[in-house]
């Protein structure tokens, strides 16, 4: 439901990028759960308002260029000048590190942007990075490589590998090989591709939210039981003391702001890390629904008003299944 206050000088004004992606349309959906604060829902998505059902989901929406394009930027600016943004939550993964450059940007607009720092950011968004830091501190985490790595010793590698691309996300183009000729196959499909040792355990993304100085507020574990296109169709929530208590370490380490979600699997109970998404999962409903809502809880701190508590508990055994439903525009 859209907000009907625009003019009211009260009104807190959130911009949110992607709104075309499920992880926007759940912060969305997340924040509009709460009615003691003001809202008006600013969205932004490179697509048309009729060609993506997440504009529906806001009171303003605004189509934009790509993140890469050299406009985006100041598109972006111009749209908070316009509306008065105070607070800013971005989505998709390959925003991040172009707002980050550009953040001073919006500082000196006096906008709060809920984006970890630049350095993070890289981190996060290069798997083999991330690997490297994972090892450097000594989180559990599967052999890696590089293509020159291995190359002349394919023969010798043990199978199935995953190959996945470097900057890669939601799933594309992410290949199990059996063999080496598969895996000579797939490394000439995937741009700037990377191997890594096949982990066959459960898989677990734990979502955890932090404040600004990294203070974690809260840690959500989440079994991913069904997974269509790297995103959770069905899921629940667990209690797992090692998932939790080394996601926290990850992310302070990390020095993570926000909320941001960490992927592991289970391997002989011992949790390998292997992925750190520095932004909302697209599985945040079933978090809200256990509790944890983590777009109020960062909406409150950045407009001053006292969190209930200093860390957030959740709900264990809330199990999440999806469905679609449609929405239609018409011309005229």
């Amino acid at each position: 439901m859209k907000a009907d206050y625009c003019e009211d000088s009260s009104v807190i004004n959130v911009l949110i990028t992607g709104m075309g992606s499920t992880t926007a349309i759940s912060v969305v959906k997340g924040l509009r759960q709460q009615k003691e604060i003001k809202l008006r829902i600013i969205g932004v998505d490179i697509n048309k308002k009729n060609e993506i059902a997440g504009s529906s989901f806001c009171d303003t929406f605004y189509q934009v260029p790509v993140a890469i394009h050299s406009n985006y930027i100041s598109a972006i600016i111009n749209i908070c000048k316009i509306e008065k943004i105070q607070i800013i939550f971005p989505i998709v993964d390959i925003e991040l590190e172009i707002i980050a450059k550009y953040i001073n940007l919006f500082h000196d607009l006096n906008i709060k942007v809920w984006l970890s720092e630049l350095k993070t950011i890289q981190i996060c968004n290069d798997k083999y990075e991330t690997y490297k830091f994972l090892l450097k501190h000594q989180f559990a985490t599967p052999q890696t490589w590089l293509p020159e790595e291995v190359e002349g010793r394919e023969d010798e590698m043990t199978y199935p590998i995953i190959v996945k691309p470097r900057n890669g996300f939601s799933s594309i183009d992410v290949f199990r090989v059996e063999n080496t000729v598969d895996l000579l196959q797939a490394l000439r499909k995937v741009n700037q591709p990377i191997l890594q040792e096949y982990l066959s355990g459960h898989e677990f993304t734990i979502d955890v939210v932090a404040d600004d100085k990294s203070h974690i507020l809260a840690v959500v574990p989440r079994e991913r039981i069904q997974v269509k296109a790297g995103i959770s169709y069905k899921g629940r929530t667990v209690k797992n003391e090692k998932l939790s208590e080394q996601a926290k370490e990850i992310a302070q380490t990390l020095n993570i702001n926000g909320h941001c979600n960490i992927q592991c699997r289970l391997q002989n109970n011992v949790p390998k890390f292997f992925e750190v998404n520095p932004r909302f999962s697209g599985t945040l409903p079933l978090t809200i629904a256990a509790g944890v809502n983590s777009p109020v809880i960062l909406l409150k701190l950045t407009i001053g008003e006292n969190l209930d508590q200093c860390f957030f508990d959740f709900t264990e055994g809330v199990y999440m299944a999806r469905y679609w439903e449609e929405l239609f525009y018409y011309e005229n």
